[in-house]
């Protein structure tokens, strides 16, 4: 899905729990959502599941030059061949609330990787599984980037280097953010 600079709201459903039941599958073969059109916090995505998408950049959404909003949504199993199996931000700052990465992988930032001056901002969001295959950054990996978190968790993700966070010429804002059970190899 291309949302080609729109402000539009994709809003699903959740459970009982709080888990999304609105799932927006990529089957393996392609990438889920792209946003590289300018898209604005106007641009928002909330309730949805991501899950079984595929590219080199961004398996599970691919964000360049744009700044969309997400809340409540699961991005799971999302695979990129190099960049951000979960969610790549280049050049962009989304603002994401209580969303959940979960065994998402690629080479370099399993979970989120941010780069370009990329400022993504998030509240409540969980890292948990995820993995980079060949380098660093499990959960994620910054590079030339300032990410802000607040309130997020990193849990049991692994990497060569950096199983819960790795940054290369960053300076990440972390607030009450917990890491436990993350894992380097290298």
């Amino acid at each position: 899905i291309d949302t080609l600079g729109k402000a539009i709201t994709l809003r699903g459903v959740l459970d009982k729990g709080g888990e999304p039941t609105s799932v927006l599958d990529g089957a393996g073969k392609h990438r889920v959502l792209i946003c590289q059109s300018g898209e604005t916090e106007a641009t928002v995505f909330e309730g949805l599941r991501i899950q079984n998408g595929s590219g080199e950049i961004g398996g599970g959404m691919r964000n360049e030059g744009s700044s969309v909003t997400l809340a409540r949504c699961t991005f799971a199993d999302n695979v990129a061949g190099f960049f951000g199996g979960g969610m790549a931000n280049l050049a962009s700052q989304p603002t994401l609330t209580d969303c959940t990465f979960r065994n998402n992988s690629a080479s370099i930032g399993g979970g989120m990787y941010n780069a370009l001056s990329s400022s993504p901002a998030l509240i409540g969001c969980t890292f948990e599984g995820n993995s980079a295959t060949t380098y660093e950054g499990g959960g994620m990996y910054n590079i030339s980037s300032t990410p802000t978190l607040s309130d997020c968790a990193f849990m049991g993700n692994s990497a060569v280097f950096g199983g819960g966070m790795y940054n290369d010429s960053s300076s990440p804002d972390l607030s009450a953010c917990l890491f436990k059970g993350n894992s380097g190899s290298g």
